[in-house]
């Protein structure tokens, strides 16, 4: 019974770790200001996908991940599998420059397609 019960805790705490993880919001992206630092970024982005540093300035890279599904062309034939090769997973990236500890810049990049 003891043994259920730790089990019990175990998994309701690995849920409430779970429910608080951050997931990139692009819709959040323009919330960031120039001077913010990068606790405050975090905060509102979550953490970043990569960073990367160049010249004195840290790189915070986000992607947002979605799947693309046009809709088919009325009257073109292929059936399914037409349809199942022209899906694909769109993805809009951002990145936010620090410099000196503080933003001094956000950008979103351009978006790409991957089938």
């Amino acid at each position: 019974m003891k043994t259920i019960k730790h089990i019990s805790c175990v998994a309701l705490l690995f849920a409430l770790l779970v429910g608080c993880a951050t997931t990139f919001r692009p819709w959040e992206f323009s919330k960031v200001e120039e001077g913010m630092d990068r606790a405050q970024v975090e905060k509102i982005l979550g953490d970043p996908s990569r960073v990367e540093s160049k010249d004195g300035a840290e790189f915070l890279y986000y992607s947002y991940y979605q799947d693309y599904d046009p809709s088919p062309v009325s009257g073109s034939s292929g059936g399914i599998q037409a349809n199942q090769a022209k899906r694909s997973m769109q993805t809009q990236n951002y990145v936010v420059k620090m410099v000196g500890g503080k933003v001094q810049s956000t950008k979103e990049l351009p978006s790409t397609s991957t089938l």
